[in-house]
């Protein structure tokens, strides 16, 4: 009767919340289920774990769920999901309880769910999905989850040799977890007119070796800290993924994996790694080709990562990035890079006062290369932060921008953004603001 409890609670607070929030219940439901009945996930009735897809990491998560999802149903496959990033285990369960009948089973085939790199031991405890995906595990938000490492150490807890790993074979960490498996599956991209190299002098950022600690080798990046690598040492790495994207073609916008060439909306290297991952999740399900191509073609990313806005008379391309995470950064300024037209940059971040003791945390664009911003165009940076703007603008300065062309400002209000840009030649720019912090661009647009 608990869970019935449970369940019967939760369905009444998501009709509320339709009625007076409706953008508001994605979490909420599946918290007073759980509190009623702990154990509520693993009572429901019909959940299939050989059809559930978990999909975690550091980057690229929210976007390769989005992806999967569209596959699977586009496919004509019921499918539940997580859409709006609710990645918690009450996230998990709000999901479920909106595909449940009010007498517990769940109604679908399909589970595919976007899941919190550090929770995901105690979301598979409830269900313990067959399928986990594994973007990548990197630098991010330090003051939450410290070193990659430690991460690579939480998903190591959360899988066991009835799980099917699907790993990214151009990124140490995610591969390293392939010894906690019974079978792995392994995507990655192969180069393309994208790929680059990195410098080798003092502003380098090494990656470590997941199993013998010493550096490891790319060959080349896709995009940061993520391309073929192998440890010189002790041998990891070096080999080829089962699903590779081949013949990327940005302009064109397809790519090809074993042959089979696939429309991308997207022309970005970002996400091609999303797409190898969904071609790999749907063919292992036994989707055909015909139905993975025909998806692919209908895509299109709900989440607004990339947008093009008009603020003070100009043009502004919004690129919106993780919360405090170096690799994010730093792919997008490749981005921005490769256009070489005069523009001006705004970078926007500022605290985030997750939990005790707030801290503001400057330390990630020194992870981050300015130079080829530096080469691309660039006439002025506007950095917009209460309390780090002058940090970042010392970061700047390091890599050759003149201290006049670096505007500090202070807030993050749209007038005073807007004041600054008129002051400003030009008519186009680039903005890139960390997702915490996007309220000058949501409100300009």
């Amino acid at each position: 009767m608990r869970f019935y409890l449970a369940l019967w609670a939760a369905k009444l607070c998501a009709v509320v919340i339709r009625l007076v929030a409706k953008d508001r219940g994605t979490n909420l439901p599946g918290e007073l289920a759980l509190k009623l009945d702990p154990k509520f996930v693993t009572h429901i009735k019909g959940l299939d774990p050989a059809k559930a897809v978990f999909i975690t990491g550091t980057n690229g998560k929210s976007t390769s769920t989005n992806m999967i999802h569209h596959v699977l149903q586009h496919s004509g496959r019921a499918v539940t999901a997580n859409l709006m990033g609710a990645n918690l285990l009450s996230g998990v369960a709000t999901a479920l309880i909106a595909d449940c009948t009010l007498g517990g089973r769940f109604k679908n085939e399909y589970v595919v769910m976007e899941t919190d790199e550090r929770f995901l031991k105690f979301i598979r405890a409830q269900l313990p999905a067959k399928h986990v995906c594994i973007t990548n595990i990197q630098r991010d938000q330090c003051q939450r989850n410290g070193e990659p490492s430690y991460i690579t150490a939480r998903v190591s807890q959360a899988l066991d040799k009835g799980a099917t790993l699907f790993a990214n074979a151009d990124e140490p960490n995610a591969l390293s977890l392939r010894d906690y498996v019974g079978r792995t599956v392994t995507y990655g991209v192969a180069e393309n007119a994208l790929s680059f190299d990195k410098d080798d002098d003092f502003f380098s950022v090494g990656m470590a070796c997941p199993k013998c600690h010493n550096p490891v080798r790319f060959s080349r990046y896709n995009v940061e800290n993520i391309g073929p690598f192998v440890c010189p040492v002790c041998g990891f790495g070096g080999e080829t993924p089962d699903y590779l994207a081949e013949d990327v073609d940005f302009e064109g916008k397809t790519f090809c994996v074993d042959g089979e060439r696939y429309a991308m909306n997207f022309n970005t290297p970002y996400f091609v790694y999303s797409y190898v991952l969904a071609v790999a999740v749907a063919r292992e399900l036994g989707l055909s080709v015909e139905e993975i191509r025909s998806a692919m073609e209908a895509f299109k990313d709900i989440r607004g990562r990339i947008e093009t806005r008009t603020l003070a008379g100009k043009e502004i391309h919004y690129i919106k990035m993780k919360q405090e995470n170096p690799e994010t950064l730093q792919s997008s300024l490749n981005l921005i890079s490769q256009d070489k037209r005069d523009k001006i940059f705004m970078l926007g971040f500022d605290e985030y006062l997750d939990f005790y003791p707030p801290l503001n945390i400057s330390y990630y664009p020194f992870y981050c290369d300015m130079r080829g911003l530096q080469r691309s165009g660039v006439s002025k940076c506007l950095i917009i932060s209460e309390t780090l703007a002058r940090a970042c603008a010392l970061r700047f300065a390091y890599d050759g921008f003149d201290e006049k062309d670096l505007i500090p400002l202070p807030d993050n209000q749209e007038a005073h953004l807007a004041a600054a840009l008129r002051e400003l030649p030009g008519d186009r720019g680039d903005y890139v603001e960390e997702s915490p912090y996007f309220d000058v661009m949501r409100r300009a647009g």
